[in-house]
């Protein structure tokens, strides 16, 4: 992906001293419901997704409800990290687990997972500028109640990729992606919360 691969050149320019986010370092307890747009081949579709994580020693336990489209369903299952729940959304959504393309896409995307949790991504608000292409932090954000920053790459003057990302939060609380066909991803946040 496009996106993706841009975070990693910028992610070494350091980090913001007055922003700090742990992306996929899950709390002992999340709760996320989510809302989910798309428009794919010119058709638009819609979902909604409740992911609850349970940290134990060494693991946690993801358990997420989900609709999309035709499909429903539901999962739960232990992952060591946030790497082998994206491994798992990515084989289970195009095999059994169609409900949970949305989250392949957007917010449990394999790409997205590695390239968050291996370097850390420069928040200072301003304009980077790399290869032609801009990657900038554009303003506070606030979604689903909590506040953080929102971070844009825009090729040719055109929002490709957002995210806003809370320190309150282990996941992006709002994320969209357009493909070069003119797909477009969205995912948001609704309700969140840490405590049982």
């Amino acid at each position: 992906m496009k996106a993706i691969s841009l975070l990693t050149l910028t992610g070494a320019l350091g980090l913001s001293q007055d922003f700090v986010w742990e992306p996929y370092r899950f709390k002992p307890y999340e709760r996320y419901i989510y809302e989910y747009k798309e428009v794919l081949g010119g058709k638009p579709a819609s979902g909604g997704f409740e992911i609850i994580v349970r940290r134990g020693r060494g693991s946690f336990r993801v358990s997420i409800k989900g609709t999309y489209r035709k499909w429903k369903g539901s999962v739960s299952r232990n992952f060591g990290n946030a790497e082998e729940l994206s491994g798992f959304i990515l084989m289970k959504m195009y095999f059994d687990h169609p409900w949970l393309i949305p989250l392949g896409r957007t917010v449990l995307s394999r790409g997205l997972v590695r390239i968050l949790t291996s370097k850390p991504i420069d928040w200072s608000p301003g304009r980077k500028r790399v290869d032609g292409m801009t990657f900038r932090v554009v303003r506070e954000c606030e979604v689903g109640n909590l506040r953080g920053r929102m971070l844009e790459i825009v090729e040719k003057g055109e929002v490709y990729f957002r995210m806003c990302a809370s320190p309150s939060a282990s996941m992006p609380v709002y994320l969209y992606r357009k493909s070069g066909k003119g797909d477009a991803f969205e995912i948001k946040l609704i309700e969140y919360s840490d405590l049982k």
